[in-house]
């Protein structure tokens, strides 16, 4: 009976398992990965500010900075809407890094896998074949704690964001 219940025990935790991609692959480890070595364009996470500037130019308009709870570090937005990117920016002591990037229409960079906005679904798909995450909501690569999340519409990409979207 004891052995029973064990096996029962040990085969409902490993559908758990399962069903989370936990054995298919850590997706959290992937998606922050994916945050430290991706690029849009010359754009990445923990790019300082002086580089975003040297790169970009001011930033059309900025939001108010702000504290969050999550983490208890300053956060700003950075929109360049006539070049389609948008960038979070995080101070911690006296410089900002970019800590969330996203990209939309007009902005004609690509990753490093060359995906940009107009790639297809299948494109995205073949491109971070390992990196997709089956359980995720979304075409997501890593998870929505960290990684790339690509919003379709029709089918093709119409924005891309790289960093974390839930605390």
């Amino acid at each position: 009976m004891k052995k029973k219940i064990m096996i029962g025990l040990m085969a409902g935790m490993l559908a758990v398992i399962l069903s989370t991609g936990w054995c298919a692959g850590n997706y959290s480890k992937v998606g922050f990965d994916l945050m430290k070595n991706e690029t849009v364009g010359l754009l990445r996470i923990g790019a300082s500010d002086v580089d975003v500037l040297r790169l970009m130019g001011s930033a059309q308009t900025k939001s108010e900075a702000t504290i969050w709870g999550a983490d208890g570090l300053e956060h700003q937005k950075w929109n360049y809407p006539a070049k389609g990117i948008e960038l979070g920016m995080v101070r911690d002591g006296v410089m900002q890094t970019v800590d969330r990037i996203t990209i939309k229409s007009p902005c004609g960079w690509t990753t490093k896998r060359a995906i940009g906005i107009g790639a297809t679904e299948q494109e995205v798909r073949d491109a971070y074949k390992e990196e997709i995450n089956p359980n995720a909501e979304g075409l997501v690569a890593g998870t929505i704690y960290g990684g790339i999340i690509f919003r379709l519409k029709d089918g093709f990409v119409s924005s891309i964001f790289i960093g974390a979207s839930a605390e």
